[in-house]
């Protein structure tokens, strides 16, 4: 009995040690097997070029460096298309605006006379078959919200709210900071003298409060730093004193641009107080890139009559593919090694963004149609994210002609459906898009270009067609969109 007695107890200690291990080992692993929350600061038409820890000395961005400082930091990252509808379609699906049939603002310009007709949004709203990460995301118990920009559809049936996003304040039209009672879906009692970016920060920062306690999936979408320039007179004051040390010196987008980084602090000290900073990773990135001047002269006035930002050493601006229409900022900050104080020059692009969440969340991608890579530094992504080429389809005029583009590598090729021809460049060498290699390298323009006629076929891309109607000595007057006053 003495010897079944020592047995006996070994094996229950034994037993106990392992069932102990267990359970240390599963608490010890808690922290990790816990899917991070989501935070996105998705900011309007701010360039490359325009913060502090991507060169600029005239802006102040002092708290979103200080982000940055703690990040991996993009220098190749860009958005899917040069415009926000299509830029906002191809992060909210995970698939290339031409996929979508989305390939300009909602509803688009328009130059009735031109050689060629502009491509017409195929549908003027995200469709609502299409799951987006926010959907899919509060499927697998995330809370989801939603404060700012959306347009990605006009009309009600097709508002965020019905794309995955729980708790809504969504901006609903352009043109003005102040004033907002009007301008909020659902209405909200505002007082008008409430500056926008305050206000969605306000909003959030409520959400941050009422779901510290749960996984969430954030958007913060500003509206800043969009046109109008407007901005609060203490933003202002200091800026127009200040010495100019860049190619252009706006001080009412330089002042927007500091409202835009305080309320980036607001966000992230909300972040720290709940104690929530551990185990949120931050996005913090642009729809398109920075706006030089104008498209239509009349609309200066709203630039206060001069320039809005450089984008140099980047060739365009908003609305055309060369690098300053479509290479953005963008940082990610996560409580983890592979993500601190880290530069990081693989490209990424909006389509990229969906699969990310999604691996974050430990959510798997079988049997979703996404164009894009998960951007979570592992073998796998990188190798996925070195050996492929990404694509962009802008088949209208805005700053620049009906064009699509291919970057692989070190090169990009922009082929122009107007005049059919194409401009290759090494960026590598050339971030400035000044020497156009197509003629010196044929080999790599004819790869690029099949490469690219096939993407667009693959993607059953609409293309610009003759346009019956031409009139040489009207071709540059805009008119408006066939789709303006049509229900969507």
């Amino acid at each position: 009995m003495r010897l079944f007695n020592k047995k006996a107890q070994g094996i229950v200690f034994v037993l106990l040690a392992f069932l102990s291990s267990v359970s240390f080992a599963q608490t010890s692993k808690s922290p990790k097997t816990t899917p991070p929350n989501i935070l996105l600061i998705y900011v309007d038409d701010l360039g490359w070029s325009d913060l502090g820890c991507y060169g600029n000395t005239y802006h102040e961005t002092p708290r979103i460096d200080a982000f940055a400082a703690e990040t991996m930091k993009y220098t190749n990252a860009y958005a899917a298309a040069p415009v926000c509808s299509p830029a906002r379609a191809g992060l909210f699906s995970g698939q290339y605006p031409a996929r979508v049939g989305l390939t300009d603002w909602i509803p688009g310009h328009w130059r009735p006379y031109e050689k060629k007709t502009a491509v017409i949004n195929r549908i003027q709203h995200l469709p609502l078959e299409i799951e987006t990460f926010g959907e899919v995301l509060q499927q697998n118990g995330y809370k989801t919200g939603y404060f700012g920009k959306w347009h990605l559809g006009d009309e009600e049936p097709f508002f965020v709210d019905k794309q995955g996003f729980e708790e809504v304040v969504m901006y609903q039209g352009g043109g003005a900071y102040y004033g907002l009672k009007e301008k909020f879906y659902p209405p909200q009692q505002i007082e008008d003298s409430v500056y926008l970016t305050d206000a969605l920060t306000d909003y959030a920062l409520e959400f941050l409060e009422a779901n510290k306690d749960t996984s969430f999936c954030l958007v913060v979408s500003h509206f800043a730093v969009h046109l109008p320039l407007e901005v609060p007179e203490q933003y202002l004051t200091p800026f127009q004193a200040k010495e100019p040390s860049e190619e252009i010196n706006n001080p009412w987008y330089a002042g927007m641009l500091k409202s835009l980084d305080d309320n980036v602090g607001r966000l992230l000290d909300q972040l720290d107080t709940l104690g929530l900073s551990d185990n949120t990773v931050v996005f913090f990135y642009s729809d398109n890139g920075g706006l030089h001047k104008p498209y239509r002269e009349e609309y200066l006035k709203y630039t206060r009559n001069q320039p809005v930002t450089s984008n140099a050493p980047l060739k365009g601006e908003k609305g055309n593919l060369y690098e300053g229409g479509i290479r953005v900022p963008l940082m990610v900050r996560w409580n983890d090694k592979d993500f601190m104080q880290v530069e990081n020059k693989e490209v990424v692009t909006g389509v990229d963004l969906y699969p990310t969440f999604l691996e974050l969340a430990g959510i798997g991608t079988k049997n979703r149609l996404l164009d894009g890579v998960s951007i979570l530094p592992n073998k796998k992504n990188e190798e996925q994210l070195r050996n492929r080429a990404v694509f962009w389809h802008y088949p209208v005029y805005h700053h620049g002609e009906p064009s699509s583009a291919i970057r692989s590598g070190a090169y990009k090729l922009i082929y122009n459906h107007l005049t059919e021809t194409s401009e290759l460049y090494d960026l590598e060498n050339d971030l400035s898009e000044r020497y156009d290699l197509s003629v010196q390298e044929p080999a790599v323009t004819k790869r690029l270009y099949d490469q690219l006629q096939e993407h667009l076929k693959s993607m059953g891309a609409d293309l610009p067609k003759e346009n019956p109607n031409y009139l040489e000595s009207r071709r540059k007057e805009w008119g408006v969109h066939p789709d303006k006053n049509k229900e969507n």
